[in-house]
């Protein structure tokens, strides 16, 4: 069958008739969900409208429901030419075996038709029930719509399984309005990549190239119909990536006689509209008015325009209906008129000073030579790009490679709008540019900068071990072209090693560093460099040198311009133990990537600043960053950064003592492909945040394991991350009495620490020694030096689990009063800080001392802790409990609970007085 892929694992949503959407996984569920409806009401039936767009299926699936459900069918399709005539739909429908309809007069009172339909299918039905399958539903007449639908909303009176099939895209807000109303409604969604892959292969007499398969798949933008087409069209050549494949469907396909046919159905005025979005793919009204007034200010145009499905409304503005459909409109256009749309945008866009826009117009058009407008788009595109117009200068650039008539310039130039788009946050039109240059490219620059670009986009969004192989000779086919471009790779390529846990290939890049420094280099050139052979020394152990080069990279900092080297110096203070430095080097990098257009840095930036105040102990702020940092990422197609962002979720909840939002969030970053990616470092955080929590829990043991899970995970043993959970394996490993693991741990641990001279880690290394020593003199030294050194470094969470640790002890020693005093602090911070866990456990040793009643807060009652003002916030925005949760990435218990804490600090009763009070 065409589309057994399809059917067999789309998600179909199907919204009930309470409102409720049920989530269905393939189009065989879509059926057992209709038969399970029968079997319910025994006799009665069930419907469905089933939407979807142009080629997404809908005809096929009403096929294999007939061959799923064994049932005899009734069929009908609606037509364009008979849309006019009342009740030609209902005399035309065909019925299997002995199912017949009457004919209905064209003169019939609605009322009327509705009744005969009802009795003559009550007739027909009873030898059993019946498939009734309308195709095309929205180009019925609307008498014998409205009659269906009346069937419909009554269906269960009747052993019917009716499905109705609409074409949404198409923008047919059809005259009948609302008439489908109160039926159950599933959409069929676009294929996702794995599925158009499987598909695509599926159909081609030629199976292409990896590379070429994934530019049909992503031109085909899911849609099967166009992706049958694409693969029919494929020749020998195409799919070995000997000559370019094919940009849109053939044109004696369906798919474009359907563009076609919608493009010149529409009246003048309208196809002026549409002109313009082929044109120009992101217009406003205002541009819209002033390259086309009159066809702007016709409601019937633009009405006839938004119908067409071929542009869709924006806020305030047009669009094309997708890339493809706006490819197809562009090879079907009439010329002239293209061209008169691409002048008319020129006009508009000189005369509001955008030169860079309406000089891409008029390359379009061709209203100059070609080597002159090559020029003027070149120059333009570097100056957008140096004002951080990114996506400007990647549509120029684009315009100048189609104007280019040899094939390494015109590949040059590709592969520079790729870099505009990627470093704007397009990786999609990068990855598009890219594939449009594979076969344009000869020489070693251009090969690299395609390594390059591809390389960026699988190290966020693939394999980071692809990622590093590709960024590495990148780097090496740069060096004699481009040496900041080759050391970007190289950066790059340190990065992807760190994420996929590949230590042994970041000491060969770090030596590739060293070799490659140079007097010459710029500021942000030297810090790269520098920064790889001081995090090498960092993982290796040798502290002693990487200290001083640590250093020198955070003092270099204060001299350069990019984003880039800002988020690695970030990550050197961080390293140091300077959480003050490296929140502001890290804030910095943010701040100068906004200003600079370079949005693809926004999501590696923002874990910096997550970890700074973290390190900081400000753990509101490093969940907000975090989730931010997520939502970004989401957005931006870097899943692999947003797993980085959702492990420091979990790191920060484990902190924090919160076990159930710790489990959550991991199952969340599995879910999402921490495993199937490789992804070792944000591996080893989870370990880490899971070993904390299991400390929250007081499971000792099974802290101790999940560290030691984190020397045999993804990225096998992770120097870095190891000796940052020091400080827990040592807690963990003292609790259960395996001294003799967390010695050289902690030996580590110190070496590094004396290195770094933080005032913040030598606390934390003075409580492991406490907790470690035999002799209770020495601990209770231990113990006081740690107090003393949070004290000083305004580690107000650390100190709070200090001081608990050793009120546990005295107690033990039969020390009541001493461990009060410090258990009465330690309750107050940790209420302070909304460790609601901590607190709990300081309360409870509270108690074992002889502590009835619990110590005050250092703060008012009524005030809101950080997570209890967020959940507050989103109440009066109103978000439900299960919304809250799923933005927030905590259970809804969790919420429940915070919400029940704010009702009582802040007597209200219910969600409406919170939000009122909150207003």
């Amino acid at each position: 069958m065409l589309l057994t892929v399809h059917t067999v694992v789309m998600s179909v949503a199907i919204t009930a008739e309470l409102g409720t959407p049920i989530r269905l996984h393939g189009r065989s569920s879509l059926l057992e969900w209709l038969l399970h409806r029968v079997d319910r009401h025994a006799r009665g039936g069930a419907a469905v409208v089933l939407s979807g767009e142009y080629g997404s299926g809908k005809t096929v699936l009403l096929e294999q429901l007939a061959v799923h459900a064994g049932l005899p069918s009734l069929d009908l399709t609606g037509t364009p030419g008979e849309r006019d005539i009342p009740f030609a739909g209902l005399n035309r429908m065909s019925g299997a075996g002995a199912v017949t309809l009457p004919e209905f007069p064209l003169s019939a009172p609605e009322p009327t038709s509705y009744q005969r339909l009802w009795r003559e299918l009550g007739r027909q039905l009873g030898d059993g029930p019946l498939l009734f399958r309308v195709d095309d539903a929205h180009l019925l007449d609307p008498p014998s719509l409205r009659a269906l639908a009346f069937l419909a909303r009554r269906i269960e009176r009747l052993p019917v399984l009716l499905v109705l099939t609409i074409t949404t895209e198409a923008g047919y807000d059809h005259p009948l309005g609302d008439a489908l109303d109160g039926i159950p409604h599933a959409r069929l969604a676009p294929l996702d990549f794995s599925d158009s892959m499987r598909l695509l292969y599926g159909r081609t007499d030629f199976p292409p190239s990896p590379e070429i398969a994934e530019e049909v798949v992503s031109r085909a933008e899911g849609n099967p119909l166009a992706l049958v087409e694409f693969a029919r069209a494929l020749t020998g050549k195409q799919s070995v990536g000997l000559a370019p494949p094919p940009r849109v469907p053939p044109p004696g396909g369906r798919f474009r006689g359907e563009v076609r046919r919608r493009l010149w159905d529409l009246p003048d005025r309208a196809r002026e509209l549409v002109m313009l979005t082929v044109a120009d793919e992101e217009l406003g009204r205002e541009d819209v008015l002033a390259a086309a007034p009159l066809a702007a200010g016709d409601p019937h145009a633009w009405t006839s325009a938004v119908r067409s499905g071929l542009v869709v409304t924006t806020e305030g503005g047009l669009r094309p209906a997708g890339e493809l459909a706006r490819s197809c409109l562009e090879v079907e256009a009439c010329p002239g008129e293209l061209r008169d749309a691409r002048l008319s945008l020129a006009r508009v866009f000189e005369r509001a000073g955008d030169h860079p826009r309406a000089l891409r117009h008029r390359a379009a058009a061709g209203d100059e030579p070609p080597e002159r407008l090559v020029g003027q788009l070149e120059r333009t595109a570097d100056s957008a790009e140096r004002h951080g117009e990114h996506e400007t200068a990647s549509r120029l650039y684009e315009r100048a490679a189609e104007l280019s008539e040899h094939d390494e310039s015109r590949a040059t130039r590709l592969l520079a709008a790729g870099r505009g788009a990627w470093t704007g946050g397009d990786p999609q039109r990068t990855l598009a540019m890219t594939r449009r240059a594979r076969t344009l490219v000869h020489s070693a620059g251009p090969r690299g900068m395609r390594d390059l670009l591809r390389g960026g986009i699988e190290l966020c969004d693939g394999r980071p071990a692809t990622a590093v192989r590709q960024l590495t000779e990148a780097s090496t086919a740069l060096l004699d072209t481009d040496r900041e471009l080759a050391v970007t790779a190289l950066m790059l390529a340190g990065d992807a090693c760190c994420v996929a846990g590949d230590y042994r290939g970041y000491y060969e890049l770090a030596e590739r560093a060293e070799w490659l420094r140079s007097p010459e280099d710029s500021h942000d050139t030297a810090l790269i460099l520098r920064n790889l052979t001081a995090m090498s020394a960092t993982f290796r152990g040798r502290h002693e040198v990487a200290a001083p080069a640590l250093r020198e990279v955070v003092r270099l900092a204060e001299r350069v311009t990019g984003a880039a080297p800002l988020v690695l110096a970030g990550n050197a203070a961080f390293t140091l133990g300077e959480p003050a430095t490296s929140y502001r080097l890290a804030t910095r990098a943010l701040r100068t990537a906004e200003e600079r257009g370079e949005t693809a840095q926004l999501p590696w930036a923002s874990v910096y600043v997550s970890l700074a105040a973290l390190l900081l102990e400000r753990y509101a702020e490093a969940e907000s960053r975090a989730l931010e940092g997520v939502r970004l990422s989401r957005a931006l197609g870097q899943r692999n950064r947003m797993i980085d962002h959702i492990a420091l979720l979990a790191l920060v909840a484990a902190l924090r003592g919160e076990p159930e939002t710790v489990e959550l969030r991991l199952a969340q970053a599995t879910e999402e492909g921490l495993f199937s990616r490789g992804l070792g470092r944000p591996d080893a955080f989870g370990s880490w945040a899971a070993a904390c929590a299991e400390l929250a829990h007081g499971r000792p043991v099974r802290a101790v394991h999940r560290l030691r899970l984190m020397d045999y995970g993804i990225g096998g043993f992770n120097p870095a991350v190891r000796v940052l959970a020091a400080p827990h394996f040592v807690e963990a490993a003292a609790s259960c009495g395996e001294h003799d693991d967390a010695v050289p741990l902690l030996g580590a641990f110190d070496h590094w620490v004396s290195s770094t001279r933080s005032t913040t880690r030598m606390a934390l290394s003075h409580r492991c020694h406490a907790l470690l020593a035999e002799r209770a003199a020495d601990a209770d030294e231990r113990f006081r030096a740690a107090i003393e050194s949070h004290r000083q470094s305004g580690s107000g969470l650390e100190l709070a689990r200090t001081e608990l640790l050793y009120a546990a002890r005295l107690r033990r020693a039969r020390k009541p009063t001493a461990a009060r005093e410090l258990l009465d602090e330690a309750s107050a911070i940790f209420d302070d800080h909304g460790a609601e866990h901590w607190a709990a456990r300081a309360r409870a040793e509270l108690r074992a001392v002889g502590r009835s009643d619990a110590p005050r807060r250092s703060k008012e009652a009524v005030e809101l802790t950080d997570r209890q003002a967020e959940i507050s916030r989103l109440v009066a925005e109103g978000a439900t409990n299960r919304e809250i949760a799923g933005m927030l990435y905590v259970s809804d218990r969790t919420v429940e609970h915070h919400l029940r804490n704010v009702f009582a600090k802040l007597g209200v009763r219910s969600r409406t007085e919170l939000a009122k009070l909150l207003r």
